[in-house]
């Protein structure tokens, strides 16, 4: 599994498709998200190389389908992932685990498998950082630009 390959063609997907309008799902979120999930699993110490390399692919590629649609994205990060991930050597199994960890993002999250739930705690890291303010509110102005909300009192809600 060539993983510096597939981030590279990751970043190089966020950076060409993604909405002006993505303001906090966008590559810093990503790589923020890539980074706590290393983190956790180090701190877990039961993560084999092989099961960190998988959970490192699913943390880039768990917001990928943001760039062709909004609603359901997860199940678009994952055809993605089904469609480029075989080119960088991941096996069929590999993927599949990918996708599984993925979908499990989708909220109400529902992770079974330890890998699943660092990947979810991973994409919500911000809610636990000192940067949370700023990052909230990157993503209040996205889900009013995208339709998600009307005005603050429904974000406060």
């Amino acid at each position: 599994m060539q993983l510096e390959l597939a981030a590279g063609f990751l970043k190089q997907l966020l950076q060409t498709g993604l909405s002006e309008r993505m303001y906090y799902h966008d590559i810093e979120h990503t790589n923020s998200v890539l980074i706590a999930a290393t983190e956790l699993a180090a701190e877990e110490n039961v993560i084999d190389e092989h099961e960190l390399l998988l959970l490192k692919t699913a943390a880039l590629f768990h917001d990928s389908g943001y760039v062709y649609t909004y609603d359901n994205h997860e199940e678009e990060s994952c055809l993605i992932v089904r469609k480029h991930l075989p080119g960088f050597g991941y096996s069929e199994a590999d993927i599949e685990k990918i996708c599984t960890m993925i979908m499990k993002t989708k909220m109400p999250q529902h992770p079974v498998s330890l890998l699943e739930k660092i990947l979810c705690d991973a994409d919500l890291d911000y809610l636990g950082r000192d940067d949370f303010e700023s990052s909230g509110h990157k993503l209040f102005l996205e889900w009013m630009a995208m339709g998600k909300l009307n005005n603050e009192k429904e974000w406060n809600h």
